[in-house]
């Protein structure tokens, strides 16, 4: 029994208790007031000797009700457990009944003379055994009441940690789909140079690469991430990418500066610019212009990047866009459900342009995020 059980257990017990003390308080008032109105007035002393016994008998005997009815759940019915409880308060109103025969005895003897013991415990089992038994039975579906009630909130705890442990697995799959996707297209991108023999820009694109691993990678347990952070991080891939093609590679973010606090999954960019790429530039394109652009709406924040690469709609992969864009549409369906949304359109005159709405929700500033981590175009 866990500490919260007991202490409902205690409390249960007590209320019960003091239910039977006023209840026989009630007793020697209704006594005393009915002696006075039939002019024979009795005195206290008397009063609370011809009622209180019984009552007492049965604060002292309810605990163990209750103390059955927590430890052995009346659900589900089992023939021992009834047995139990019937045994039980056949035990309770043959003393409550025993009581009362005393009580009667000692403040009118008379009595005890004319009737026999066994007549007279009779008669006041079959008297005082339906109160007995509406109290028994009001504890035992009390108690029950409250054994359900209990458990109800545990399976809804359970349920809810299930929950959360769940979509925390969901998260970490998806997200491990995207970091092996991602570290696969900057190795690419570093092969290249080292091939175009450029040793010196071949180094310096693994020390950028060191650190945005060190940034995209970390296991700090968040799943969610600034927009300002985020953005940083794909600003960095972009440079990343802009020392293998040069001028060929031009690009532009732009936060509002009341949403740079706002949530977002992380590594929700890193997808998206990689396809920019992967579509634009390693596709044949000679020049690529990207923009990433975070903006508020009436209902949340839209994220756009657009690229004026290869129209990518006119090349469709089988099952979505690729592991990059459906493992962030599934990120986004297991955190925001659907009050987000990820749409992949052609621009106009070439290009492709991923429009990401999500809810408005803002984090904290960590000290180790400074505006001087972001980089600019070269």
């Amino acid at each position: 029994m866990s500490d919260s059980e007991r202490a409902s257990s205690t409390i249960a017990t007590l209320v019960v208790v003091c239910g039977c003390l006023v209840l026989g308080g009630v007793g020697a008032l209704e006594s005393r007031h009915m002696s006075v109105t039939h002019g024979l007035p009795l005195d206290w002393p008397t009063v609370l000797i011809s009622t209180m016994p019984r009552w007492i008998g049965l604060a002292l005997a309810m605990p163990f009700v209750v103390r059955l009815s927590t430890v052995v759940p009346l659900t589900p019915v089992r023939d021992k457990v009834v047995a139990v409880h019937i045994a039980l308060f056949f035990a309770i109103s043959v003393l409550h009944a025993a009581l009362d025969t005393w009580s009667v005895g000692y403040v009118t003897p008379m009595v005890t003379r004319v009737f026999p013991l066994l007549a007279r415990l009779t008669r006041s089992w079959y008297s005082t055994m339906p109160t007995v038994f509406a109290i028994y039975a009001a504890v035992v579906f009390a108690m029950w009441g409250m054994s359900e009630a209990r458990e109800r909130q545990r399976r809804t705890l359970r349920a809810s940690q299930l929950e959360a442990q769940l979509q925390t697995a969901r998260l970490a799959t998806l997200r491990a789909q995207l970091q092996p996707h991602f570290l696969y297209n900057t190795l690419n991108a570093i092969a290249a140079l080292v091939a175009d023999v450029q040793p010196a820009r071949a180094v310096a694109a693994i020390e950028q690469l060191s650190e945005l691993l060190h940034a995209s990678l970390r296991d700090d347990g968040r799943e969610e991430i600034r927009i300002e952070e985020e953005v940083i991080l794909a600003e960095r891939y972009l440079a990343l990418q802009q020392m293998r093609f040069g001028d060929r590679l031009r690009y532009r973010c732009h936060v509002d500066p009341d949403l740079v606090d706002c949530l977002v999954p992380v590594l929700l960019l890193q997808p998206i610019v990689e396809n920019a790429v992967l579509h634009g530039l390693d596709a044949g394109q000679t020049t690529l212009d990207v923009t990433i652009d975070v903006a508020s709406t009436a209902s949340g924040i839209r994220v756009t990047v657009e690229n004026d690469g290869a129209v990518v709609a006119s090349t469709p992969r089988p099952g979505g866009h690729g592991v990059g864009l459906s493992a962030t549409r599934a990120r986004l369906q297991t955190v925001h459900g659907d009050r987000a949304s990820l749409s992949l359109t052609p621009r106009p005159h070439g290009g492709a342009i991923v429009c990401v709405e999500i809810p408005k929700r803002v984090g904290t500033r960590p000290s180790d995020v400074t505006a001087s981590a972001t980089m600019q175009p070269a």
